[in-house]
């Protein structure tokens, strides 16, 4: 059975993608160390030894404390590698963006004999040109790519989280063959099975019950929160019982809940904080719409939206800003799309959904029929497939196991469904180009 380690800037806990990849490791046997922030929920868990850094996650708007905090935690995470590794060297080791140069804090171990995977989530050019805007934003985005093609040569292999994604990665210079899809998709065990409960709403009686919206995750401007609480006071007359519950935290909560003051529909509004991704389903049950309202920038072109899958799981109709990799994945048939920014046009559509149950109910369905299409468990095993290659012999060829012979590998496009789509890369190339000309786009920031 093999030793891993896997580093996160995040709270082990919130963290969908972290937690998946550690499951599935532990559930066949490896032994899994996972360092991360922090929530006082440290230790075993289900198989996975999590080791807290004790330090708070910065989600304000200065560099030079995000910075900081990064070079914290990263630096108590380096020690925590190599006094580990040397007590008991790691076969392998995954280094979570963001930022790209936590692949850093994962390199004593490879002092010992380790592999290392740099496990992509988000892209930090765009993000940062996104955030901090203007000629020194595009200049930080210019050295982040830079740093990028670095931070990937580091590893021994690169996980992108979707196509659209790879073609980026690609793009940047990193080599195709390092490169391995593994999705974003929700956790079977959690989003499947006849106790999960169903969010979707589909009473055709709305006035005799709250018509309820809900927008979960990470509050920043980019995901558009507040071109929900926007559409929110625009519907006011129209859905006398329309509630919306923003779920999570971040740098743009402050400003969103004034906002909501502002327009004078806070008495419409809830703000609930995060919550561990086992409590989603019960959390969002209930809900007659999932909103996605996405502003277009570098990044969101990007974003295949994890709570857009988590909706469609769980069938709850998907409301989504017309973006890309949206529009790669899914269909005007599967979730109902407006332009990104236009509060008007969300607020037609919350309106047109709740005086059509039946639409919501097709919306839902269909979009499901898309999750379907490929699971979680086609994607463990593209996970696992770009895994145990780097495993040496002695690990992969443990019996009963499951895993691929020594040499297997599986670290092209996905599995089935979803991954099996026509790779159009002029077509996604134009579309990731040719939508606004407010920001650079991430062609432009790869020279």
């Amino acid at each position: 059975m093999a030793r891993v380690l896997i580093i996160a800037y995040t709270v082990f806990d919130h963290d969908g993608r972290v937690k998946r990849h550690a499951n599935a490791l532990a559930e066949r046997g490896d032994t899994v160390d996972v360092i991360a922030l922090s929530n006082g929920h440290d230790g075993p868990q289900h198989g996975v030894n999590v080791i807290g850094i004790k330090m708070p996650r910065y989600r304000g708007a200065s560099r030079a404390s995000y910075v900081g905090s990064y070079l914290r935690f990263f630096a108590k995470a380096t020690s925590l590698t190599y006094k580990l590794s040397a007590a008991k060297p790691y076969d392998l080791a995954i280094a979570c963006t963001m930022p790209d140069a936590a692949v850093f804090s994962a390199l004593p171990a490879r002092l010992f004999g380790t592999k290392i995977i740099l496990d992509i989530h988000d892209t930090m050019p765009e993000l940062y040109r996104d955030k901090f805007g203007g000629r020194l934003g595009a200049l930080g985005a210019r050295v982040l790519m830079k740093m990028e093609r670095l931070c990937a040569g580091c590893a021994d292999r690169v996980l992108a989280v979707h196509h659209l994604h790879r073609l980026r990665l690609e793009q940047s210079g990193i080599p195709s063959s390092k490169i391995a899809e593994v999705m974003n998709l929700p956790e079977a065990n959690i989003f499947e099975g006849p106790d999960v409960p169903r969010g979707g709403n589909f009473d055709g009686d709305s006035n005799h019950r709250d018509f309820v919206l809900v927008c979960h995750g990470t509050v920043t401007r980019r995901l558009g929160v507040d071109v929900a609480v926007k559409a929110v006071s625009l519907l006011l007359e129209r859905i006398p019982t329309l509630r919306l519950r923003i779920i999570g935290a971040g740098d743009y909560l402050k400003k969103v809940e004034a906002l909501a003051t502002r327009l004078g529909v806070s008495d419409r509004i809830s703000f609930e904080g995060l919550v561990p991704i086992e409590a989603l389903p019960r959390v969002l049950q209930g809900a007659s719409i999932g909103l996605v309202p996405n502003h277009d920038t570098n990044a969101t072109r990007l974003m295949l939206p994890v709570k857009l899958l988590e909706y469609a799981s769980l069938q709850i109709p998907v409301i989504a800003s017309r973006l890309p990799t949206v529009e790669y994945y899914f269909s005007d048939q599967s979730v109902r799309m407006v332009p990104p920014g236009d509060a008007e046009a969300m607020a037609s559509a919350i309106d047109e959904l709740y005086r059509h149950p039946d639409l919501r109910r097709t919306l839902a369905a269909n979009a499901r029929d898309v999750i379907d299409k490929t699971s979680w468990e086609h994607q463990r095993r593209n996970f696992l497939g770009a895994v145990d290659p780097l495993l040496n012999s002695r690990t992969i060829s443990g019996a009963g196991n499951g895993r691929p012979q020594s040499g297997a590998t599986n670290i092209s496009a996905g599995a089935a469904g979803l991954s099996d789509r026509p790779r159009q890369s002029g077509r996604v190339t134009r579309m990731m180009t040719s939508t606004s000309g407010r920001n650079e786009t991430w062609n432009r920031l790869s020279r």
